[in-house]
């Protein structure tokens, strides 16, 4: 979470990062109460994002964090949930996993319907048989520059707090190979959708120094996670 959040904060060009999570943990989104959520197992990891809505356990997915200037990306929230959503899920069909958009329910809030993210897929949620496939949840910005960060939660097997969402292992066998079409695809239609030619890069010293400075005074601060 700090790299993504100074990579909001510093990034000098459009980046996806791609990642996972260990141990498995529990992300609230921007807008929810720690009190909330008084009844999870004793010692689960808990993090605060600096993107809305529902909170996600992540274990077996594939996460990434998108950062553009935000002109890159339609002004309008709803309207940019569809471009990268349809992204995704022509990248889920090169992989021969199957979904579909969905075209009613509620519109993309900061502030959660429900709970847990993928308790109540809404409008333009990617969803299979089995329920909600991908959480997904923005932070625009304005300084230094009008900026996106946009972090989507691809669940790969259904995790033990939330087994009701839905997981590509539930029609699919997830191997490495899969995984690793997974993300050149995502990769490949993210850059198609947005114009941009892909290349592979490393964090900059600065938004290193960065993260590790919002790691050490933010995200590893026990007040700043119970600000809420």
């Amino acid at each position: 979470m700090a790299v993504d959040d100074a990579l909001l904060q510093r990034a000098a060009e459009p980046t996806l990062r791609l990642y996972g999570w260990w141990p498995h943990a529990v992300s609230l989104g921007w807008f929810q109460r720690f009190a909330d959520f008084a009844d999870l197992p004793p010692g689960t990891p808990i993090v605060r994002r600096r993107t809305g809505g529902g909170a996600i356990h992540h274990g077996d997915e594939l996460t990434f964090a998108l950062v553009l200037p935000a002109a890159l990306l339609p002004g309008d929230v709803a309207e940019s949930y569809v471009l990268l959503h349809d992204a995704i899920r022509t990248a889920l069909a090169d992989c021969g996993i199957a979904c579909k958009r969905l075209d009613a329910g509620h519109a993309p809030t900061p502030r959660p319907i429900a709970r847990w993210c993928f308790a109540e897929p809404g409008r333009d949620d990617l969803v299979t048989s089995r329920g909600k496939l991908l959480g997904s949840a923005q932070r625009r910005v304005q300084r230094p520059s009008p900026r996106v960060l946009h972090h989507g939660s691809l669940v790969v097997r259904s995790p033990a707090l939330t087994p009701f969402v839905a997981a590509i292992a539930d029609a699919h066998a997830v191997d490495a190979a899969l995984r690793q079409q997974l993300a050149d695809r995502l990769i490949h239609h993210f850059a198609r959708v947005l114009a941009l030619e892909p290349r592979t890069s490393a964090l900059s010293t600065d938004e290193t120094a960065l993260a590790r400075q919002l790691q050490r005074t933010l995200y590893e601060c026990d007040a700043d996670l119970r600000r809420r």
